[in-house]
């Protein structure tokens, strides 16, 4: 089954979450009353910072395109992975982190029981 931070619960069960192993937990429909803000946000990042394949350090060109908002952003380069505080298409700092992914990472990580989680960074994937 697929499932994903919008969806319905399972037809199964009634609980908001499922462990997932220890120490990390599946949140139903956690981010549902955010969609349109995040997606929005999303708009914004995207702008600032387009989306991109990058390249492993292997040399292959990665299926997913990414890109970062927030103080450091994760890249890929024959070089490693790593984060980095600019976007390297750019040499500009990666686009700020939206108050609305914040405060989901926040409120996401104490439901999981991480109540002093703070993010510093955010890598979006399409």
């Amino acid at each position: 089954m697929t499932t994903d931070l919008f969806d319905d619960l399972p037809p199964d069960t009634d609980a908001a979450e499922t462990p997932m192993a220890p120490g990390a937990v599946l949140l139903h429909a956690f981010a549902r009353e955010l969609d349109a803000a995040l997606l929005q946000a999303i708009d914004g990042i995207t702008a600032q910072a387009p989306l991109r394949h990058m390249q492993t350090p292997g040399g292959h060109t990665m299926g997913v395109a990414t890109t970062n908002c927030g103080p450091l952003g994760w890249v890929s380069d024959p070089q490693g992975y790593r984060y980095v505080a600019a976007d390297p298409h750019t040499g500009r700092p990666w686009p700020a982190m939206p108050p609305c992914f914040a405060d989901l990472a926040r409120r996401a990580a104490a439901q999981a029981g991480y109540a002093d989680f703070g993010p510093d960074a955010c890598l979006l994937n399409l």
